[in-house]
């Protein structure tokens, strides 16, 4: 039995759907009968509804599992006591693997989610039992957050568009994951960078300017504007005028449908305010810093062939998600 933790996130759906392609038992765990309808449609066997941070939770999602994907929610910030209980309770339940969702860089102490990872990271090597730590970059998804206003012609974001932000895609971030979890053993304390490409954004959206087939302008959102929606204004001009110099009148419905979806970027409102000022203060650094890569030679090994490259993710976008007429 393979467990996979956060099953309804990201890289959770891409990696059941995976896994069920290998005809292995999966047993997904989610925090609703919503999620759970979900993971059941993507080929979980078994499904665990609950709160992560719940012993009862935990234990029910380890019982008779033999490897465990362990990743915890965004909004989750002290990671300590579930990794704490993982840990205690996986010799009496037999589990033979941790697969740790980490993150690139988690030597950044000075950003909570960087600093968890590598608390975490730190126990689970003291702990004695077989993991296996990924550690990926920057998604290329979370830029499709922004889809209408790429319709437009005009990519926000709260990070810099100079900043270099090493990036990979979450659907090679599970097959990587996957590959491990069926033969776990090789990879016994091993720890790997996911990383594909660094990529200001900019050059992000040079690639989104032709696959889109109209000028795509990268703007500067304050990351100020996660935590105070009023902080957004002074870049409103910003990003009509270039979305109508683009677009010309086709950009207005994409605009508005795009300010609509930004209202709760991932249901951030709905996230605990220690949550929502770590993530701010996340793209704070990024804006000023960026986020190096990883070792870029790590991710082909593990997949067996190339990595999706940041052209090939935009084209598979437009394809799985359309674009409307502009």
């Amino acid at each position: 039995m393979i467990t996979v933790t956060s099953a309804a996130g990201g890289v959770g759906r891409l990696l059941v759907r995976r896994l069920a392609t290998r005809n292995v038992p999966i047993r997904a765990v989610v925090k609703n009968e919503s999620q759970a309808a979900t993971t059941r449609r993507d080929g979980a066997t078994e499904v665990v509804v609950g709160d992560l941070r719940s012993a009862e939770t935990l234990d029910n999602a380890l019982a008779g599992t033999d490897v465990i994907y362990h990743a915890a929610p965004t909004q989750v910030i002290d990671e300590r006591p579930i990794i704490e209980h993982l840990i205690a309770s996986a010799p009496a339940q037999g589990l033979q693997h941790i697969v740790f969702h980490s993150v690139i860089h988690p030597d950044l102490h000075q950003l909570t989610h960087h600093h968890q990872k590598d608390i975490a990271e730190g126990l689970l090597r003291e702990s004695g039992i077989p993991t296996t730590v990924l550690r990926p970059s920057h998604y290329m998804q979370n830029y499709l957050e922004v889809w209408e206003f790429l319709q437009a012609g005009v990519m926000p974001y709260p990070v810099s568009p100079n900043s270099v932000m090493g990036v990979v895609d979450l659907a090679d971030v599970a097959e990587a994951a996957a590959n491990i979890l069926i033969e776990p053993s090789p990879h016994t304390g091993h720890t790997y960078d996911l990383s594909t490409v660094e990529l200001t954004r900019h050059e992000m959206a040079e690639i989104w300017s032709r696959v889109l087939g109209h000028r795509v302008t990268a703007v500067r959102i304050p990351p100020s504007s996660l935590t105070n929606s009023l902080n957004v204004l002074p870049s409103l001009a910003s990003v009509v005028g270039h979305a109508l110099q683009s677009t010309k009148l086709n950009s207005i419905p994409h605009l508005v449908r795009g300010a609509q979806a930004a209202s709760n970027p991932r249901d951030m409102k709905n996230w605990p305010a220690d949550a929502r000022e770590a993530y701010r203060t996340m793209m704070a650094h990024y804006d000023q810093h960026g986020l190096a890569a990883g070792d870029l030679t790590v991710l082909p090994t593990l997949l067996g062939h190339a990595p999706t490259s940041y052209e090939e993710f935009a084209r598979r976008s437009v394809i799985e998600f359309g674009r409307s007429d502009r």
